[in-house]
């Protein structure tokens, strides 16, 4: 079914639309409130189908068959080769197989095995701020070490991390991510000749190593095989290599959202300061109200209802992850940071289903690891964040967390 036609038989819902490509719009959180009490399945905009319930919106994550995740991060209508697909784009039967091959790697084990060398990048970090007596610890920190640490996970050698991310932070901001290509033409080897080539030459030498290769993610990747002989190719490993840095992102954000509490909240600071053991809750709770990824996309392969709501094959769906997780239905007092929060559903910053996130055991590491570290720098220092310093949100359709986060230490 068209576009146009599934538009004819569904009008916008005039009272609720909105810009789903404004940023500000698309995380609007009031707006998203009274969406959800009042119309919590409904069409903001053409051939598109919004979720803010907790219940609808898990059903649409859980439901691959019925709702394709292909095209989830591009522009209406453009297609690019398999092999220049992320993992979270793909659909069955591609998608599980290569999923089982990465979860192999990406285990809560896997991941405690990386917190020395998370730790140790940590307090490297945040010791420069100090030293200095003042920084942005969005740019010195966040940004940079949940990239570093999946870095680390994949095998890439420390030297090159920053130059890597470098290169992937250059792909986020380009037209890449919506189109497939840039001005220099189509694909990551075209359009990012570095980055390519630095990680076509890793790949190469986890397939000549053989068993003397490294016991890391990217050896995990290119040298597994299925029982009926089936791989991942060296350029979708690639792909998969940029998908899992470029990844890190989100945990970014998280980790802005962390530390600006932490650091205009003195209640949460007292809390954490008086029993560190709440770390983790503090964690959850932060990922819960404010998810770094705001929604997902998703694209109907048939026709159903979501909610109550008809949902007409080809029709495009976003899944609002930030409205889900503050649904009073499910949490109560839904807008408050609560570290005593019990007996609640696991939020859905990380979805839900067959495309749950292979990160969430090192995310939520690096999130522990980095309060945990930060606590103990403002134990013996006055960290606040500098004068005139106004929080504002990054611009990016979907993350949310701040641009920045001047600070100065005394």
């Amino acid at each position: 079914m068209s576009d146009e036609k599934s538009v004819d038989r569904q009008p916008i819902d005039e009272a609720y639309a909105f810009d789903p490509t404004d940023p500000e719009e698309a995380k609007d959180f009031d707006r998203m409130s009274r969406i959800r009490s009042e119309r919590p399945v409904c069409r903001p905009a053409d051939n598109l189908v919004l979720t803010t319930r907790f219940p609808d919106t898990a059903r649409g994550f859980k439901d691959a068959k019925r709702y394709s995740s292909v095209g989830d991060m591009r522009a209406p209508g453009v297609v690019v080769p398999v092999e220049e697909s992320f993992l979270g784009e793909l659909d069955a039967p591609l998608h599980p197989r290569i999923r089982r091959i990465l979860l192999k790697g990406f285990t809560r084990s896997r991941a405690t095995e990386a917190e020395p060398w998370t730790r140790a990048e940590v307090k490297r970090r945040l010791s420069e701020v100090v030293e200095r007596g003042e920084g942005d610890l969005m740019a010195d920190l966040g940004v940079p070490l949940p990239g570093s640490v999946s870095a680390h996970v994949l095998g890439i050698p420390d030297a090159l991390h920053d130059e890597v991310m470098g290169w992937c932070n250059d792909l986020l901001h380009s037209t890449w991510p919506m189109t497939g290509e840039t001005d220099d033409g189509h694909g990551i080897e075209v359009c990012f000749p570095e980055l390519a080539a630095c990680l076509d030459g890793l790949i190469r030498e986890r397939a000549e190593a053989g068993s003397q290769a490294p016991d890391d993610l990217l050896t995990l990747m290119v040298q597994t095989e299925t029982e009926d002989g089936w791989s991942i190719g060296a350029h979708h490993t690639r792909t998969l290599v940029v998908n899992i840095l470029a990844g890190s992102l989100s945990a970014s954000f998280m980790l802005g959202n962390l530390l600006y509490r932490f650091l205009t909240d003195a209640d949460f600071a007292r809390a954490l300061r008086e029993d560190a053991s709440l770390i983790p809750k503090a964690v959850e709770e932060s990922l819960r109200l404010e998810a770094p990824v705001t929604f997902l996309m998703r694209t109907a392969r048939e026709d159903g209802e979501l909610g109550g709501c008809p949902i007409h094959q080809g029709e495009h769906m976003m899944l609002h992850i930030g409205a889900a997780n503050r649904d009073p239905e499910v949490y109560p007092d839904p807008e408050a940071f609560r570290l005593d929060r019990e007996d609640a559903p696991e939020h859905l910053a990380f979805g839900i289903g067959p495309h749950i996130c292979l990160g969430n055991h090192l995310t939520r590491l690096v999130g522990r690891v980095v309060l945990e570290e930060f606590l103990s720098i403002t134990l013996e220092r006055d960290v606040t964040l500098a004068p005139g310093f106004a929080w504002e949100c990054v611009n990016h359709l979907q993350e949310y967390g701040p641009e920045r986060l001047d600070v100065v230490v005394r």
